[in-house]
């Protein structure tokens, strides 16, 4: 028997117009297309509700849409920055570098999937329950005396007898998913990654990572309604990895007023706090979002917010435009809230080169593009690390663009 829907204190219908007004409205809140910006890591986080960070580039370029000004991106790598932030495994088992708090409620939510596949490699390893809790003593009694080390010099302090690699890698593994150990990537550079590992203890002494699951799953449902409303219960589900029944359970117990928003981006009622669609209509008359289009980054957590609504950023677009055959987000350029191309980063000339979809993009529209992809690139530069190498940097307007038509639907 399928479960009730939400109970809902007002049902709004929405037009196309409208509709896009507040999907643009939504975004701005984020700091995209937002003439302002934010000025922290730490408020672009919360805002977003976590930088994707399963691709290298994907946190500094999530940042650079959002932030005030480029340098606040620069931010990632400082020591404040990784002091308010940590990088999690959490929803559907992909890396989110989130504040603390909703760090917290994201992997207390989602650990018992991603758990029970940690247990479940180790069973199909064939290696004993008590081998992986002894192997986790000394992974824990290294990293007491030496946090921050990668893990292959964990495995090679730690690899001798019984203790193999693959059962230290193993343990390493459970252990971080867990919430017992802390991941960092300590490379200077967006390009590049160096996965350590320290005690969570000691690298956020005030980080409790043994929120009750309910607790954390109310939370990290509010957290997501808040940032991504108006939003269907496929797409909260889809993004989230948590059952329809617990997303349900958590909308009940959360208490606050919910509406029902019916917009052409899917014949299913959307759902979103009562609040926030106030504040809309307060907004609205006053809002004007920016004209300049925007770069997004691979897996940008506003596209990888949603399943069931994509159609409110690619509007008649294909989906295979922007999403790749494992159902990644490309990178893409978004203009007035659709996406009207994708980008990319050439390594020969350290340069953005993207592609605009016939028919989405104005000739008007085309040298913000331009300019676009100019600051990004200067900003992709500064921390491009590529070892002692030198390259010479051609102009970045004179890097080409491409014009594609789009597939027929």
């Amino acid at each position: 028997m399928p479960e009730a829907p939400p109970h809902v204190a007002a049902v709004h219908r929405l037009d196309s117009q409208n509709a896009n007004r507040l999907w643009q409205w939504l975004l701005v809140r984020q700091g995209v297309g937002s003439t302002v910006g934010h000025v922290s890591v730490p408020d672009i986080a919360d805002a977003a509700l976590g930088l994707h960070a399963a691709r290298l580039a994907s946190p500094f370029a999530t940042l650079l849409a959002r932030a005030a000004t480029p340098e606040v991106a620069l931010h990632l790598w400082h020591p404040a920055t990784h002091e308010a932030v940590t990088t999690v495994r959490c929803m559907r088992k992909t890396l989110h570098t989130l504040p603390l708090g909703l760090a917290a409620a994201a992997h207390a939510a989602t650990l018992h999937y991603r758990e029970r596949d940690a247990r479940r490699q180790i069973f199909n390893a064939g290696l004993s329950v008590r081998l992986i809790e002894r192997t986790t003593t000394a992974i824990r009694a290294l990293l007491t005396d030496q946090d921050h080390l990668p893990h292959r010099s964990i495995e090679e302090r730690l690899a001798s007898g019984s203790t193999t690699v693959a059962a230290i890698r193993l343990a390493l593994k459970l252990a971080w998913e867990q919430g017992l150990l802390t991941y960092r990537n300590r490379s200077p550079g967006w390009n590049r990654e160096r996965r350590t590992f320290a005690l969570t203890a000691t690298t956020h002494p005030h980080l409790d990572m043994n929120l009750d699951r309910t607790v954390a799953t109310d939370r990290l449902v509010a957290a997501y309604f808040d940032r991504y409303g108006p939003a269907s219960l496929r797409d909260v589900t889809w993004w989230s990895g948590l059952s329809r029944a617990g997303i349900l359970a958590a909308l009940d117990r959360i208490g606050q007023p919910l509406v029902a928003v019916h917009t052409p981006w899917s014949p299913a009622p959307l759902y979103m706090f009562h609040r926030r669609l106030m504040e809309f209509d307060q907004a609205s008359v006053a809002h004007r979002p920016a004209a300049e289009p925007v770069l997004l980054a691979h897996e940008d957590v506003a596209l990888k917010a949603y399943a069931e609504t994509r159609t409110r950023y690619l509007g008649n677009l294909d989906q295979r435009l922007a999403f790749n055959q494992i159902g990644e987000a490309l990178p893409t350029i978004v203009l007035a809230g659709r996406v009207a191309g994708t980008w990319g980063w050439d390594t020969r000339t350290r340069a953005v080169t993207y592609t605009l979809f016939r028919g989405h993009v104005a000739a008007a529209d085309r040298p913000g593009v331009r300019r676009a992809a100019q600051r990004v690139t200067a900003a992709l530069r500064q921390r491009y690390d590529d070892g002692t190498r030198t390259t010479h940097h051609p102009p970045a307007h004179q890097q080409p663009a491409r014009l594609v038509a789009s597939p027929t639907p």
